[in-house]
């Protein structure tokens, strides 16, 4: 299972911290920048491949001495740790928001 990681725009970043307004599944490109992949483990239920990824882009695992810092400045971002807000798709088919608590899916119109 393949999950794509958009992080927010920076103009995006309050609102999307917040929660107020959902960006738009079919013009991510409006709100988030696309960071990068995460592998999931083969035959791993969406839930936990969510959490999995969630797990990984904490700053203090991906990037505990600042390993990310090059990618998320030269992607326009300003932030390292994925929060609240931020998007998964995965297999290039469902869209998910990260939520205050775990993920809720994006559908277009919501």
């Amino acid at each position: 299972m393949k999950l794509a990681v958009h992080y927010m725009k920076p103009e995006w970043f309050r609102e999307g911290i917040m929660g107020v307004g959902r960006p738009d599944p079919a013009d991510l490109a409006a709100t988030h920048i696309f960071l990068t992949t995460f592998e999931a483990q083969e035959g791993q239920p969406v839930d936990h491949a969510l959490e999995d990824v969630f797990l990984h882009f904490q700053a203090e695992v991906w990037s505990p001495n600042g390993e990310a810092r090059a990618l998320i400045e030269r992607k326009g971002l300003g932030h390292t740790s994925m929060s609240v807000g931020d998007v998964v798709v995965v297999d290039d088919k469902q869209v998910w928001i990260v939520a205050r608590f775990g993920f809720e899916p994006l559908e277009a119109g919501r």
